[in-house]
């Protein structure tokens, strides 16, 4: 319609004059014509950056190891990220228990995490006030009365209690990572459980292939609701800029970080986890609960829940197929793992309490600058800095190891603990073979 009005009075048979103004709402209402017509563009698919199909998983090593640190554990990308163990095997074992660890752990104090994080602020922090106290009391100050000092004995009470509040931290956030670490092996056990009665009690085949995808999809969902970036440690939320930044990364992992950002972070962290999703439902069935359980992520729903529902949709729908009493014993499976699912929510959910951490923070900040006072009067000029440094290491250490244990699930290899599940149901899955009597009694004849 805008078109046909601009060639009405645009053309030179025709002498009536137009306006401005018209001649702008008839374009306007010719470009809604057009976007009208014009179908929208769809989205690309975003590519997954970290994403390693599980056929290749057996093949090629799919964790960014510190082989440095002489054990199994993940490369940390910055010195702010907390010690990340893999699963152990009997050759780390051996390496965990050698009589020369010590020489090893030594050796890589100055790579350790509680070292790192505590460069800045409390090293610098503690040493500019022991550096300061002793350029004072050496060049400033004119007499022994006019020197800045405190008693050592009344400093060592204080000390005690800060050993014991760091002590209490550390055995406290130890509790929630062993009890998140039971969780995991509670929801293991109950998949390979449910898996097996899956093969032994469900006649119908796709009944039995839908619910098999169901209890590899859990852990996977689980993760991916339980950690932010769904354990793939080395996602950011921005791409650094600098390579100086990240100059203890390997060059595969520098690769992946110096394409310009193109997606938001929850764009990449949904597509990681569509392809995590689409390993587990390639073969093309049951499509509806693929985007189902995509669309409840996308959407910011709860993911297990939802498998839970599905599963316990089929095995609603085996009812007449199955026997009631097995039917029973399949939904009390998907109850266990409701349980080790709502107790991980439990613990994610619910720090310690806030005011305690706080109350030591405060605690074990004062008590560490201080300390160069109390130490000057007994270790002299000389002393005063390494010790003041190397008690503050010693106890902040603790401290910060049990704030890092506070959150399990950014610590424990939760993605190694899924890959054992889906391979453990892909094993019953191939191998399960029901044992018929009628047909070994007529093998014996």
């Amino acid at each position: 319609a805008g078109e046909m009005y601009i060639r009405q009075f645009m053309s030179p048979s025709s002498h009536r004059c137009i306006s401005t103004t018209s001649l702008r709402l008839a374009e306007a209402a010719a470009d809604t014509a057009a976007a009208a017509v014009t179908p929208p563009e769809k989205k690309k698919p975003i590519k997954p950056d970290f994403y390693v199909p599980r056929a290749e998983r057996g093949n090629r090593d799919v964790f960014y190891v510190d082989a440095l640190m002489g054990e199994a554990r993940l490369l940390r990308n910055d010195r702010m990220c907390p010690t990340r163990e893999l699963n152990f095997t009997p050759e780390k074992w051996g390496a965990h228990k050698s009589p020369f660890r010590r020489l090893r752990h030594i050796a890589n104090t100055f790579r350790s995490s509680p070292f790192q994080r505590m460069m800045v602020p409390d090293f610098v922090g503690v040493g500019g006030v022991a550096a300061a106290l002793t350029y004072y009391n050496e060049c400033i100050a004119s007499s022994d009365a006019a020197m800045l000092s405190m008693s050592i004995s009344g400093f060592a009470g204080a000390t005690t209690a800060i050993g014991l509040l760091a002590g209490f931290r550390l055995n406290a956030s130890y509790g929630r990572y062993e009890e998140c670490r039971i969780f995991w092996g509670d929801i293991n056990n109950t998949i390979r459980d449910l898996a097996m009665e899956t093969m032994m009690w469900m006649k119908d085949k796709d009944q039995q292939s839908r619910m098999l995808k169901l209890c590899k999809s859990f852990p996977v969902t689980l993760l991916f609701h339980l950690h932010a970036k769904g354990c793939h440690h080395n996602i950011t939320t921005a791409n650094p800029n600098k390579a100086e930044e990240a100059s203890n990364m390997s060059h595969e992992f520098l690769t992946l970080i110096a394409e310009p950002e193109k997606h938001s972070f929850a764009e990449r962290i949904h597509a990681e986890f569509q392809a995590e999703l689409r390993d587990i439902y390639s073969d093309g069935k049951h499509e509806k609960d693929f985007d189902r359980l995509s669309d409840t992520k996308l959407n910011g729903g709860n993911t297990p829940l939802e498998v839970l529902t599905c599963m316990r949709e089929t095995i609603a729908g085996s009812i007449g197929t199955v026997d009631g009493i097995y039917v029973r014993e399949m939904d009390e499976q998907c109850q266990r793992l409701c349980a080790a699912f709502g107790a991980s929510e439990r613990v994610l959910r619910t720090p310690l309490p806030t005011s305690f951490t706080r109350h030591s923070s405060r605690l074990m900040f004062v008590w560490s600058h201080v300390m160069p006072f109390a130490l000057y009067p007994v270790m002299g000029p000389y002393g005063t800095l390494p010790t003041a440094l190397l008690t503050t290491y010693a106890v902040g250490g603790i401290e910060d190891i049990g704030v890092q244990l506070e959150e399990p699930f950014d610590i424990l290899p939760l993605r190694q603990y899924s890959d054992g599940m889906f391979d453990a149901i892909s094993a019953i899955e191939k191998n399960y073979t029901p044992y018929e009597i009628g047909a070994s009694r007529s093998g014996g004849k």
